[in-house]
Protein backbone atom coordinates (compact mmCIF):
# COMPACT_ATOMS: atom_id res chain seq x y z
CA UNK A 1 0.00 0.00 0.00
CA UNK A 2 2.71 2.45 1.05
CA UNK A 3 4.27 1.57 -2.12
CA UNK A 4 1.67 2.63 -4.33
CA UNK A 5 1.02 5.91 -2.22
CA UNK A 6 4.62 6.54 -2.93
CA UNK A 7 4.46 5.83 -6.63
CA UNK A 8 1.03 8.25 -6.74
CA UNK A 9 2.97 11.16 -5.16
CA UNK A 10 5.89 11.00 -7.19
CA UNK A 11 3.50 10.64 -10.28
CA UNK A 12 1.96 13.91 -9.18
CA UNK A 13 5.11 15.34 -8.30
CA UNK A 14 6.32 15.02 -11.93
CA UNK A 15 2.30 16.16 -13.07
CA UNK A 16 3.06 19.14 -11.08
CA UNK A 17 7.08 20.40 -12.47
CA UNK A 18 5.82 19.67 -16.05
CA UNK A 19 2.82 21.77 -15.63
CA UNK A 20 5.11 24.61 -14.03
CA UNK A 21 7.36 24.25 -17.00
CA UNK A 22 4.64 24.50 -19.21
CA UNK A 23 2.52 27.43 -17.59
CA UNK A 24 6.17 29.18 -17.37
CA UNK A 25 6.38 28.61 -21.31
CA UNK A 26 3.51 29.87 -22.15
CA UNK A 27 4.07 32.99 -19.32
CA UNK A 28 7.23 33.48 -21.87
CA UNK A 29 5.48 33.15 -25.56
CA UNK A 30 2.95 35.72 -23.72
CA UNK A 31 5.45 38.08 -23.00
CA UNK A 32 7.43 37.17 -26.50
CA UNK A 33 4.27 38.29 -28.39
CA UNK A 34 4.33 41.57 -26.28
CA UNK A 35 7.77 42.26 -26.64
CA UNK A 36 6.51 42.11 -30.44
CA UNK A 37 4.25 44.68 -30.11
CA UNK A 38 4.70 47.62 -32.28
CA UNK A 39 5.00 51.18 -30.29
CA UNK A 40 3.32 54.20 -32.15
CA UNK A 41 3.36 57.47 -30.43
CA UNK A 42 0.56 59.52 -30.86
CA UNK A 43 1.14 63.08 -30.17
CA UNK A 44 -2.31 65.70 -30.38
CA UNK A 45 -3.45 68.68 -31.46
CA UNK A 46 -2.47 72.27 -30.05
CA UNK A 47 -2.20 72.13 -26.28
CA UNK A 48 -4.65 69.26 -26.32
CA UNK A 49 -4.55 65.42 -25.04
CA UNK A 50 -5.91 61.92 -25.69
CA UNK A 51 -8.82 62.86 -25.35
CA UNK A 52 -8.94 63.38 -29.09
CA UNK A 53 -8.19 59.79 -29.68
CA UNK A 54 -10.46 58.36 -27.56
CA UNK A 55 -12.76 57.18 -30.26
CA UNK A 56 -10.26 55.85 -32.17
CA UNK A 57 -10.39 51.22 -32.48
CA UNK A 58 -6.77 50.40 -32.73
CA UNK A 59 -5.62 46.82 -33.05
CA UNK A 60 -4.03 45.24 -30.12
CA UNK A 61 -0.59 44.32 -32.03
CA UNK A 62 -0.19 48.07 -31.52
CA UNK A 63 1.44 49.05 -28.36
CA UNK A 64 -0.05 52.55 -28.33
CA UNK A 65 1.91 55.67 -26.31
CA UNK A 66 1.08 59.22 -25.98
CA UNK A 67 3.54 62.16 -26.07
CA UNK A 68 2.85 64.54 -23.01
CA UNK A 69 3.17 68.48 -24.40
CA UNK A 70 5.65 70.34 -21.97
CA UNK A 71 5.43 74.08 -21.47
CA UNK A 72 7.60 75.85 -24.25
CA UNK A 73 11.30 77.43 -23.34
CA UNK A 74 11.48 81.19 -23.93
CA UNK A 75 11.92 81.91 -27.88
CA UNK A 76 12.40 78.13 -28.31
CA UNK A 77 12.42 76.66 -31.79
CA UNK A 78 10.48 74.03 -33.16
CA UNK A 79 13.53 71.96 -33.23
CA UNK A 80 14.73 72.19 -30.14
CA UNK A 81 10.92 71.70 -28.46
CA UNK A 82 10.94 68.60 -30.79
CA UNK A 83 14.36 67.16 -29.50
CA UNK A 84 12.95 67.60 -25.87
CA UNK A 85 9.70 66.08 -27.21
CA UNK A 86 11.52 63.16 -28.65
CA UNK A 87 13.33 61.85 -25.04
CA UNK A 88 9.71 60.75 -24.14
CA UNK A 89 9.86 57.64 -27.21
CA UNK A 90 12.18 54.70 -26.35
CA UNK A 91 14.33 54.52 -29.63
CA UNK A 92 15.95 51.24 -28.94
CA UNK A 93 12.97 49.83 -30.25
CA UNK A 94 11.23 50.08 -33.54
CA UNK A 95 8.13 52.89 -33.46
CA UNK A 96 6.06 54.63 -35.23
CA UNK A 97 5.00 58.18 -34.62
CA UNK A 98 1.25 59.68 -35.55
CA UNK A 99 0.54 63.26 -35.08
CA UNK A 100 -2.35 65.21 -35.26
CA UNK A 101 -2.54 68.81 -36.55
CA UNK A 102 0.25 70.68 -34.94
CA UNK A 103 1.14 67.06 -33.40
CA UNK A 104 2.49 66.34 -36.89
CA UNK A 105 4.28 68.96 -37.77
CA UNK A 106 6.13 68.23 -34.37
CA UNK A 107 5.89 64.78 -35.56
CA UNK A 108 7.90 66.00 -38.73
CA UNK A 109 10.44 67.72 -36.48
CA UNK A 110 10.62 64.37 -34.27
CA UNK A 111 11.72 62.28 -37.08
CA UNK A 112 14.57 64.52 -37.93
CA UNK A 113 16.34 63.20 -34.57
CA UNK A 114 14.49 59.88 -34.12
CA UNK A 115 14.09 58.37 -37.21
CA UNK A 116 10.84 56.72 -36.63
CA UNK A 117 9.60 53.60 -38.91
CA UNK A 118 6.76 55.73 -40.33
CA UNK A 119 5.01 58.98 -39.71
CA UNK A 120 1.33 59.35 -40.20
CA UNK A 121 -0.68 62.80 -40.20
CA UNK A 122 -3.85 63.37 -39.18
CA UNK A 123 -5.71 67.22 -40.59
CA UNK A 124 -1.87 68.16 -40.41
CA UNK A 125 0.19 69.66 -42.82
CA UNK A 126 3.71 67.30 -44.33
CA UNK A 127 5.70 70.70 -44.85
CA UNK A 128 5.66 74.64 -44.45
CA UNK A 129 2.40 76.66 -46.22
CA UNK A 130 4.71 79.59 -47.46
CA UNK A 131 3.51 83.40 -46.15
CA UNK A 132 4.84 86.12 -46.95
CA UNK A 133 6.54 88.44 -43.79
CA UNK A 134 3.85 90.80 -43.85
CA UNK A 135 1.26 87.99 -42.79
CA UNK A 136 4.08 86.53 -40.49
CA UNK A 137 4.17 89.63 -38.59
CA UNK A 138 0.53 90.03 -38.76
CA UNK A 139 -0.08 87.12 -36.82
CA UNK A 140 2.66 87.71 -34.40
CA UNK A 141 1.39 91.35 -33.91
CA UNK A 142 -1.88 89.74 -33.40
CA UNK A 143 -0.86 87.39 -30.80
CA UNK A 144 0.84 89.67 -28.50
CA UNK A 145 -2.39 91.49 -28.16
CA UNK A 146 -3.72 90.85 -24.79
CA UNK A 147 -6.96 90.55 -26.62
CA UNK A 148 -5.78 87.24 -28.38
CA UNK A 149 -5.96 85.06 -25.56
CA UNK A 150 -9.76 84.87 -24.48
CA UNK A 151 -10.60 85.25 -28.71
CA UNK A 152 -8.30 82.21 -28.94
CA UNK A 153 -9.78 80.12 -25.81
CA UNK A 154 -13.18 80.82 -26.36
CA UNK A 155 -15.62 78.40 -27.41
CA UNK A 156 -18.29 79.51 -30.03
CA UNK A 157 -20.08 79.58 -33.29
CA UNK A 158 -16.94 80.63 -35.08
CA UNK A 159 -14.62 78.33 -33.14
CA UNK A 160 -17.02 75.60 -33.43
CA UNK A 161 -17.49 75.97 -37.46
CA UNK A 162 -13.63 75.97 -37.97
CA UNK A 163 -12.82 72.88 -36.18
CA UNK A 164 -16.22 71.14 -37.84
CA UNK A 165 -17.14 70.74 -34.49
CA UNK A 166 -20.88 70.42 -35.50
CA UNK A 167 -22.74 67.86 -32.81
CA UNK A 168 -23.19 68.53 -29.00
CA UNK A 169 -20.85 66.00 -28.36
CA UNK A 170 -17.63 67.84 -30.53
CA UNK A 171 -18.80 70.85 -28.91
CA UNK A 172 -18.59 69.30 -25.26
CA UNK A 173 -15.02 68.20 -26.25
CA UNK A 174 -13.28 71.28 -27.96
CA UNK A 175 -14.88 73.61 -25.13
CA UNK A 176 -13.18 71.15 -22.80
CA UNK A 177 -9.80 71.43 -25.04
CA UNK A 178 -9.61 75.22 -25.39
CA UNK A 179 -10.05 75.73 -21.75
CA UNK A 180 -7.30 73.62 -20.97
CA UNK A 181 -4.76 74.57 -23.23
CA UNK A 182 -2.65 76.79 -21.89
CA UNK A 183 -2.42 80.60 -23.08
CA UNK A 184 1.00 80.82 -23.34
CA UNK A 185 1.67 77.32 -25.50
CA UNK A 186 -1.37 78.33 -27.49
CA UNK A 187 0.90 81.63 -28.83
CA UNK A 188 3.88 80.12 -28.93
CA UNK A 189 2.45 76.80 -30.99
CA UNK A 190 0.69 79.29 -33.62
CA UNK A 191 3.47 81.24 -34.21
CA UNK A 192 5.68 78.68 -35.19
CA UNK A 193 3.24 76.77 -37.34
CA UNK A 194 3.32 80.14 -39.13
CA UNK A 195 6.74 80.64 -39.55
CA UNK A 196 7.64 76.62 -40.57
CA UNK A 197 9.30 76.41 -43.20
CA UNK A 198 10.28 72.93 -44.29
CA UNK A 199 10.68 72.46 -47.68
CA UNK A 200 10.68 68.52 -48.08
CA UNK A 201 8.47 66.00 -46.46
CA UNK A 202 10.51 63.33 -44.39
CA UNK A 203 10.36 59.72 -45.84
CA UNK A 204 7.94 57.47 -44.81
CA UNK A 205 5.51 59.89 -44.49
CA UNK A 206 1.66 59.30 -45.01
CA UNK A 207 -1.16 61.93 -44.83
CA UNK A 208 -4.38 61.85 -44.44
CA UNK A 209 -6.75 64.75 -44.91
CA UNK A 210 -10.49 65.76 -44.95
CA UNK A 211 -12.09 67.53 -47.62
CA UNK A 212 -14.30 70.14 -45.12
CA UNK A 213 -11.02 70.88 -43.29
CA UNK A 214 -11.45 74.93 -42.82
CA UNK A 215 -8.35 75.23 -40.51
CA UNK A 216 -5.68 73.69 -42.89
CA UNK A 217 -7.85 73.58 -45.94
CA UNK A 218 -7.19 70.94 -48.50
CA UNK A 219 -6.52 72.73 -50.85
CA UNK A 220 -3.05 74.01 -49.65
CA UNK A 221 -2.00 70.22 -48.34
CA UNK A 222 -1.37 66.98 -50.77
CA UNK A 223 -2.57 63.62 -48.56
CA UNK A 224 -2.27 60.48 -49.43
CA UNK A 225 -5.79 59.49 -48.61
CA UNK A 226 -9.04 62.23 -48.47
CA UNK A 227 -11.56 61.89 -46.39
CA UNK A 228 -14.82 62.96 -47.66
CA UNK A 229 -16.54 65.90 -45.66
CA UNK A 230 -13.64 65.20 -42.85
CA UNK A 231 -13.20 68.04 -40.48
CA UNK A 232 -10.41 68.89 -38.61
CA UNK A 233 -11.45 66.86 -36.07
CA UNK A 234 -12.38 63.68 -38.23
CA UNK A 235 -10.42 61.74 -35.73
CA UNK A 236 -13.20 61.63 -33.27
CA UNK A 237 -15.69 62.40 -35.43
CA UNK A 238 -15.49 59.76 -38.16
CA UNK A 239 -13.01 57.51 -36.03
CA UNK A 240 -14.33 54.22 -37.17
CA UNK A 241 -13.05 55.20 -40.90
CA UNK A 242 -9.97 56.57 -39.69
CA UNK A 243 -9.18 53.70 -37.25
CA UNK A 244 -9.74 51.13 -40.09
CA UNK A 245 -7.23 52.94 -42.05
CA UNK A 246 -4.32 53.45 -39.55
CA UNK A 247 -4.90 50.05 -38.97
CA UNK A 248 -3.96 48.75 -42.32
CA UNK A 249 -0.96 51.25 -42.34
CA UNK A 250 0.34 51.03 -38.94
CA UNK A 251 0.12 47.48 -38.57
CA UNK A 252 1.73 46.84 -42.55
CA UNK A 253 5.40 47.67 -40.73
CA UNK A 254 6.73 44.84 -38.87
CA UNK A 255 7.98 45.26 -35.27
CA UNK A 256 11.43 43.20 -35.65
CA UNK A 257 12.83 45.76 -38.84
Amino acid sequence: MFSNIRNSCLLLTLLSFSGTKAISAADSAVTDVSAKKMNVYFISGLGADERVFTKLKLDPRLNVKYIKWVRPLKKESLQHYAARLSKQIDTSQPFQLVGLSFGGVVASEIADIACPQQVTLISSMSTGVPLSKFYQVMIKFLLMSPLSAPLLKSANRVTYNYFGADTPELKKLLKQILHDTDTKFLKWALTRMSGWDRKERVENIFHIHGTADKLIPIIIVKPDIIIEGGGHLMVYAQADQISKILNHRLTSIDSAE
